[in-house]
């Protein structure tokens, strides 16, 4: 015991210590040394592909050329920190060991002193008594400074987790409390004022119009036309690209989408000629795989339909991609929230707006994978301003804004959740569930202080929204199972719930009981589009393109007219004095009335 304890071999341990010590040092120099010519985003190999891809968007071997070197530089990264974290600790330990098997060494060569006559004043034993420990402390500040400075001086300029690397690829994050981070596209962009509420109001400016809930106050809407024969039909253009948005109005300009796999665009057509004022292309993110995006014939990679605050608009395609613009055409944002998981249709919710903010409901992926999550996005530069988890999978219902007495809501749908969040942070204000296992495709209504909401397979129901927390048992106030639709989204007057489904049966309940279904109107055809209100009249459009405008009342849906659009229309009519405007499988389509000045 004492050969292994002796002083030989511990003083041999406390000089491979530091031996160790020192080879660790340099190795840690060394790699960080290194490491300032290694960020992978700057890796000139890299942004060399990355140019060359830019140049040949369609070169398959070089899209996974790029995808092959962003992974290994990836994998280099976290080697690098992995190291570096590892060399810190083993160096700290190298250090601590050779000090302390140093003193044990010299203690036990120390030998006992001859007394001599003690000179005035402290001798050595007590001077080093009273600065050794000063000094012990010196050295590990000494030692714990110099190990930050080295992971600080050769830290990467990318982030620290996958997460946050992942990150990058999403695009811009939240915004500085001075706008560093707004891009360059946004700055010196000249907006007019939000509008007022009662601009909003006249004009069409999302999915089913400014409340979402498909009625119009507009007037003089026309009932009858015939788009063969062009009877009733003040233009029609065609769109350049498919898409199975709907159209919205400010003022006097239409916007839509249009995209393929390989392109995503934004059209505004002029509301007298319907000529297309400009065209603009959204560019992908050269390293979204486009092959890999899920999509079906109902939705292609256009469906969400845009929103307009009234300064810019804003579009977002099946991808991810979301984009805002001014009324020129200039594009003065974009950001890619990442291509929808576990999604069988790709992105398909609509956008809406407050207050300057866009809203996101960008809900993919299962219930435990945490990918859904609702968002609130500066309309003027795309950074985020609140985002919220959502604990569901993919689902295509559109989010609404609400306003319930003082408070703002955003109300969304998803299985098995009806779920309001306050505008101003996104914390969740109250749930409601009523869509167990449904994949979820109608957007709720708002009418008279009830949110409705359903799908087919689950139930509709009518719910309070002065709610808190979980108000499944308190302020459901009616549910009904039968007639729920799986696509089109409800219409909710003051009196009736009207429901269309799919297969072509528009069903009517009493607004306030729910119950049994007043009456049922079997159309006979297939129905995408939502049913929509202007005054006393429904206006309902078929897949095949046929149209009907009814009058419900509460003993049967009477008739009014019946017209012929001339080609399949799945999306959803926007409206404005004396006209529709309704996008076909091709073609924009203007009906109406054509006044003095327009002849």
């Amino acid at each position: 015991m004492k050969a292994i304890f002796g002083y030989r071999s511990i003083l041999c341990s406390a000089v491979v210590a530091g031996v160790f010590s020192v080879i660790v040092c340099a190795l840690l120099l060394v790699d960080g040394a290194n490491r300032l010519n290694k960020v992978p985003q700057k890796d000139p190999e890299f942004v060399a592909l990355r140019e060359r891809f830019v140049e040949q968007p369609n070169d398959d071997e070089l899209r996974l050329e790029i995808q092959s070197l962003d992974l290994a530089l990836r994998k280099e990264y976290f080697r690098e920190q992995r190291f570096t974290e590892i060399g810190s600790y083993l160096l700290l330990g190298g250090i601590a060991v050779a000090l302390i098997l140093g003193k044990w060494a010299a203690t036990m060569r120390r030998t006992l002193p001859t007394p001599k006559p003690k000179d005035p004043g402290p001798d050595s034993d007590e001077t080093l008594s009273r600065t050794g420990l000063w000094a012990v402390a010196v050295v590990i500040l000494a030692l714990v400074g110099t190990t930050w400075a080295m992971n600080a001086s050769y830290r990467s300029s990318l982030p620290v987790s996958l997460e946050e690397l992942a990150a990058i690829h999403e695009g811009p994050g939240k915004e500085g409390e001075n706008g560093e981070d707004r891009p360059d596209s946004a700055r010196g962009v000249e907006l007019p004022d939000l509008p007022t509420a009662e601009e909003i109001q006249a004009n069409w400016t999302s999915f089913r119009g400014p409340n979402g809930s498909g009625i119009s106050t507009h007037q003089d809407i026309p009932t009858e036309w015939d788009g063969a024969t062009d009877q009733g039909i003040l233009w029609k253009t065609p769109v350049p690209n498919p898409g199975v948005s709907s159209p919205v109005v400010w003022k006097d300009r239409v916007f839509l989408s249009g995209a393929t796999q390989d392109v995503r665009e934004v059209y505004c057509f002029e509301t007298a000629t319907g000529s297309i004022l400009w065209t603009k292309e959204i560019e992908i993110d050269p390293l979204t795989d486009t092959a890999a995006i899920k999509t079906s014939s109902d939705t292609g990679y256009a469906a969400p339909t845009m929103a307009t605050d009234g300064r810019l608009v804003f579009a977002m395609f099946a991808d991810g991609l979301v984009a805002g613009l001014d009324f020129s055409g200039n594009e003065v944002w974009k950001r890619s929230l990442g291509v929808p998981q576990k999604n069988n249709y790709g992105h398909s919710s609509s956008l809406a707006t407050y207050l300057g903010s866009l809203i996101i409901q960008f809900d993919h992926g299962a219930n435990d994978d945490e990918l859904s999550k609702v968002m609130a996005l500066d309309g003027l530069t795309g950074k985020t301003i609140w985002e919220t988890v959502r604990e569901m999978p993919a689902s295509w219902s559109s989010p609404i804004v609400i306003q319930h007495g003082d408070q703002a809501q955003v109300i969304t749908c998803g299985d098995p959740w009806v779920i309001a969040y306050s505008t101003e942070d996104g914390k969740e204000l109250w749930r409601a569930n009523c869509l167990d296992r449904a994949e979820v495709g109608p957007t709720p209504v708002y009418f008279d202080e009830t949110v409705y909401a359903g799908n087919d397979m689950a139930v509709f129901a009518a719910i309070r929204a002065d709610g808190q927390g979980d108000v499944t048992d308190s302020h459901v106030q009616w549910t009904v199972d039968n007639g729920v639709p799986d696509t089109c989204s409800p219409l909710v007057t003051s009196e009736f719930v009207l429901m269309m489904a799919s297969y072509g049966t528009l069903s009517c309940f009493d607004r306030k009981e729910g119950g049994d279904p007043l009456w049922e109107e079997d159309f006979g055809a297939d129905f995408i589009s939502s049913p929509s209100l202007v005054g006393k009249y429904v206006y309902l459009f078929s897949r095949e393109g046929t149209a009907w405008v009814v009058e419900p009342t509460r003993e049967e849906c009477e008739q009014i007219a019946e017209a012929e659009l001339g080609e399949e229309c799945v999306t959803s009519p926007a409206f404005q004095d004396g006209r529709i405007y309704i996008r076909g499988a091709e073609q924009l389509f203007c009906i109406g009335k054509t006044t003095p000045d327009e002849e």
